[in-house]
């Protein structure tokens, strides 16, 4: 087999489009409650939030190329995020949060787990790796809407810690 050939399956390359169609409602749904952040603590945590989904993307392209899947938001899912996440700002800010968790609990979270389990770095390394990072990259989701809901002090730091090129956070006074 070529090097450029992929020895990963097909139920990998579905689940790995999935999570990626998902990483773009997730920025639609985190630029749209940006506009609506009411502070700058607000402002730091939707855009580190932003920020992940937008690294996740790029992290997750050069695989996909290389499987021949496409990397536009080929399902409309932008769309989809953004309706969502009207429905969230209608929610107080920890009640947001609180949903938001809810979600990638039922959801999200499990279908990024999948997706390591179904390819092994004997597969491919690549995507073996990406596949680990995409599931730490929702856990971490996961506990930055956790520590919101309950009021944890500095709650993106655990998604913060995991980007390549994180944002300042603000001075609170």
């Amino acid at each position: 087999m070529n090097k450029g050939e992929a020895m990963v399956s097909a139920q990998f390359k579905e689940c790995l489009l999935d999570v990626y169609l998902s990483v773009y409602a997730a920025e639609a749904v985190f630029e749209v409650m940006l506009v609506r952040a009411q502070d700058a603590e607000q402002r730091y945590i939707l855009s580190t939030l932003l920020q992940a989904e937008t690294e996740a993307k790029v992290v997750m392209r050069p695989l996909l190329t290389r499987l021949g899947l496409p990397i536009t938001d080929s399902e409309g899912t932008s769309v989809g995020g953004a309706a969502a996440a009207n429905q969230l700002s209608s929610l107080h800010w920890t009640d947001r949060f609180d949903a938001l968790g809810d979600m990638i609990r039922a959801t999200y979270l499990p279908r990024y787990l999948e997706l390591g389990m179904l390819v092994s770095p004997e597969e491919d390394a690549e995507a073996a790796a990406i596949a680990r990072f995409m599931g730490d990259h929702e856990s971490a989701l996961l506990q930055v809407a956790d520590n919101v809901a309950q009021g944890v002090p500095d709650p993106a730091a655990p998604l913060a810690a995991l980007l390549h090129f994180p944002l300042v956070r603000p001075t609170l006074m």
